[in-house]
């Protein structure tokens, strides 16, 4: 097969869950002799390197470059990565890469509440549009979407298939869409063995992209309620400056820069924390911890009891329930923040870093449950599912006999990444878009 991967965020570095398992999914699917061109944007919005870094990065990795119209092409583990340098010229750069390549499958990434891509896709490349939906937060349906949009779901409704990615993702479609997803968890652990790193000796406990929908009060409570213990924040995607000030304020918490190689992470790490609130999906975080023998100590919301395992270490707590017309500095919308109880986590993390015995009981169990969820996924499922579908279909359910939505093209579509954070921002003052449902947890 010939494919095409597109998305809103950088191919590489890669640091965040959903760039990184589509980055990993492209390379598995070079692996098995398909043709893989990924096309992505060289940096994210907002960015942390400049293009000219973003250069040294890949020449540091031995990754040879050229340079095309508003492009860095280069070839990663058999990937030929289209960088495109202006964010303006996304939309357009990927139709005309569909044009010149006709691959077999489009197949676009759901990081865009604008669903800029997927429009570029449907209206330039009918019949062969695969959408693989990471998080209900960017879908244009349901309570936990950021800007809901019955415009831009009649965009997904034009999809050849959609893949969710954890059985959360795909109830949560199912009961807030008329679209039938296929369920596939992504095969992006690398190949094994994993070493075991988590020990009772290591350093930190650790938050991967500290913010205020991954729980970032929680930790800075629990930093604040046992100060001999140390603390660690790796600052990824959801990070702002003021979170990296607040960590800096304690000093029990020290900043960890975000590696490519997780490893180097999980050596430092003695607890991983997971205090999402907000509906996280299957956040590939968890799993490579826990192969690696690191225990987690998870919030009950959304995806994070499925991807678990069944171990211990699952607290409850009060999900978001609805966002702010406000954007941070991240252009990511702000939450009114529940209340959170931060005993239950004391008492976990307590016990966990107590005792040695306890602590490889906990880890011995992360790596076992991990281990085995890890032998039962596989990249072949994914390459028969795309084999098997056929072009021209439609995902959705014929139970509901309501007709599609008629798309129009997207005022927003034509926008850099600046101008739509500024529409967005008063799409949710003015309420143009479709209203919001009643927020709840999603079974």
């Amino acid at each position: 097969m010939k494919l095409l991967l597109t998305m809103n965020l950088p191919y590489f570095p890669t640091h965040g869950g959903a760039n990184k398992g589509n980055r990993i999914l492209a390379e598995g699917f070079a692996g098995r002799g398909h043709e893989v061109i990924a096309v992505a944007p060289a940096l994210g919005v907002p960015s942390r390197i400049t293009l000219d870094e973003f250069r040294q990065l890949l020449h540091d990795d031995g990754i040879k470059i050229r340079e095309s119209d508003h492009a860095i092409v280069f070839e990663m583990a058999g990937v030929t990565v289209h960088a495109v340098t202006d964010p303006g010229h996304m939309r357009s750069y990927l139709i005309d890469r569909l044009k010149h390549v006709q691959p077999d499958w489009a197949i676009v990434s759901s990081e865009e509440p604008t669903q800029n891509l997927l429009n570029a896709a449907v209206e330039s490349y009918a019949g062969r549009v695969i959408y693989l939906a990471h998080t209900p937060t960017f879908l244009p349906f349901g309570p936990q979407s950021f800007y809901p949009s019955e415009q831009r779901t009649a965009l997904l409704e034009r999809a050849n298939g959609i893949i969710a990615v954890s059985h959360f993702m795909d109830d949560y479609i199912r009961e807030h869409s008329r679209l039938a997803p296929e369920m596939l968890y992504l095969p992006v652990y690398g190949p094994g063995p994993f070493p075991v790193l988590g020990r009772y000796e290591n350093k930190y406990v650790t938050l991967v992209n500290p913010c205020q929908v991954k729980g970032i009060d929680i930790f800075l409570a629990l930093a604040r309620a046992l100060p001999d213990i140390a603390f660690a924040g790796v600052p990824t995607w959801g990070t702002t400056p003021s979170n990296i000030e607040e960590m800096r304020s304690l000093p029990n918490v020290d900043i960890l820069q975000p590696e490519s190689n997780i490893d180097r992470i999980f050596e430092q790490t003695r607890v991983l924390l997971m205090p999402s609130v907000w509906q996280e999906n299957f956040p590939l975080t968890v799993t490579e911890a826990m192969v690696r023998g690191v225990p987690v100590i998870a919030s009950d919301v959304g995806g994070l009891p499925e991807v678990k395992q069944g171990t211990d270490f699952v607290i409850p707590v009060t999900p978001i329930e609805s966002f702010t017309n406000d954007l941070d500095e991240n252009t990511i919308p702000t939450a009114d923040t529940p209340p959170i109880e931060i005993e239950p986590w004391r008492d976990a993390l307590t016990k966990l870093v107590s005792n040695k015995e306890t602590y490889d009981h906990y880890a011995a169990q992360a790596r076992e449950h991990a281990l085995r969820f890890y032998a039962s996924v596989s990249i072949a499922s994914w390459e028969k599912y795309l084999l098997d579908l056929r072009a021209g279909s439609i995902c959705l359910q014929t139970k509901k006999e309501s007709a599609p939505v008629e798309s129009k093209p997207d005022p927003l579509s034509a926008l850099s990444p600046e101008q739509r954070a500024l529409l967005l921002k008063k799409l949710k003052k003015k309420d143009l878009t479709a209203p919001r449902p009643h927020p709840h947890q999603s079974r």
